[in-house]
C-alpha cells in the first residue's frame, strides 16, 4: 500500500503561489494605511483648529482675555481634545503645537513618524485652513487641503 502526502514539487508549487500574492497585497496595504493615517491626521488638526477657536470664543480660563491654548495640555485639561490626541502621537503621526507669547496666534503641526505611516506633513493655524508639504515643514504657505 502506498502512502499518500504531497510532493516536493507541490509543496514549493504552493509555497510560489503565496509568495507572488503576497509580493502584490503588501505593497496595498501599506499604501491604504498611509492614506488612512493621513486622513486621520487631517481630522485630528480640524478637532485641535475646533478645540482652540472653542478655547478662545469661550474664554476656558476664566481671565477675560480673548486668547489661544498655549499646549494640547491646555486643551486637555479644559476637555476641549481627548488624551489620545494630547499625548502628540497618533495614528502614525507626531503633533505639536505652539502659541504665541501674546495668545493671539497659534500653529499645529502633523508630521509621520516615519515614510510607511504617511507621505505628507500637515499644518494649520488659526485660520483653520489644513496646509501640506511632501518635503520639509508644512507652513502657512503650503497648499491647502483639496488642491
Amino acid at each position: 500500500m502506498k502512502s499518500r502526502g504531497f510532493t516536493l514539487i507541490e509543496v514549493m508549487l504552493v509555497i510560489g503561489i503565496i509568495a507572488v500574492l503576497a509580493a502584490i497585497a503588501i505593497p496595498n496595504f501599506i499604501q491604504a494605511r498611509r492614506a488612512s493615517n493621513e486622513a486621520s491626521a487631517v481630522q485630528h488638526l480640524r478637532t485641535l483648529a475646533t478645540a482652540q477657536s472653542m478655547f478662545q470664543s469661550n474664554d476656558k480660563e476664566q481671565d477675560g482675555a480673548s486668547d489661544y491654548a498655549l499646549s494640547l495640555a491646555e486643551l486637555l485639561s479644559t476637555n476641549l481634545i481627548d488624551s489620545n490626541l494630547a499625548s502628540g502621537q497618533t495614528a502614525g503621526y507626531v503633533f505639536a503645537m505652539e502659541t504665541a507669547s501674546t495668545g493671539i496666534l497659534w500653529t499645529a503641526d502633523a508630521v509621520p513618524q516615519n515614510q510607511n505611516t504617511g507621505g505628507r506633513r500637515f499644518f494649520v493655524d488659526e485660520s483653520g485652513i489644513i496646509r501640506y508639504s511632501y518635503v520639509g515643514r508644512a507652513t502657512s504657505a503650503s497648499l491647502p487641503i483639496g488642491n
